[in-house]
């Protein structure tokens, strides 16, 4: 019996797969100078996370002190603008997906494989592209990032996601015009109150 074992296990060849397993698990192996592809991939999304939140801490932490800034308009969005509207955040070449919720259906996207500019407004979310796409941020009702995208639950079930640059700081991004939103309708009832009263 144990010669018939030491024929076919040789602790050698198990030995030495074992190493290069440890060599190639992150890290290059001693033949290989250069990580294999995946791990390039996977290295970039990792080290892109990492700076996009700590981008979203700093951010967080920002506004919890004032109100997000407005940005200067761009010639894309400024004609779309409603008067008083201010561009609070913009993501170059966004890719949007629309998904309603299925109603015996597939759940297919609706408005698959759109992209073009994204802008978070003091109202709105709109994407210019071939088509402009707009959502009111009172509309919102979850954000979640996942991997490198932006999901967005939207009243009555229907959902978004957004393929974008920084994610995670979008998100805060949205929640501070959100925030900022509330804030000032919130001072305009409070400035209205006190002007009736005295």
């Amino acid at each position: 019996m144990a010669g018939a074992l030491d024929g076919v296990y040789s602790s050698r060849v198990d030995e030495g797969t074992r190493a290069r397993r440890r060599a190639t698990n992150g890290g290059a192996a001693r033949d290989a100078p250069h990580p294999a592809p995946a791990l390039r991939d996977a290295d970039a999304i990792l080290a892109r996370a990492v700076e996009d939140e700590a981008a979203a801490r700093d951010a967080r932490e920002r506004f919890r002190e004032r109100d997000i800034e407005p940005l200067e308009p761009d010639g894309r969005i400024a004609e779309l603008l409603a008067p008083g509207e201010d561009v609070l955040a913009v993501r170059r070449a966004a890719l949007f997906d629309r998904r309603e919720p299925p109603i015996g259906g597939s759940g297919r996207p609706t408005s698959p494989g759109l992209a073009g500019d994204l802008y978070v407004t003091s109202a709105r979310l709109v994407l210019v592209g071939r088509t402009v796409l707009q959502y009111d941020l009172d509309a919102i009702r979850e954000a979640v990032v996942s991997s490198e995208r932006l999901l967005l639950t939207l009243c009555g079930g229907a959902g978004v996601t957004l393929a974008v640059d920084r994610p995670r700081l979008l998100r805060v991004e949205i929640g501070a015009a959100r925030a900022r939103r509330v804030n000032r309708a919130w001072t305009a009832e409070g400035g209205r109150s006190g002007l009736s009263s005295g």
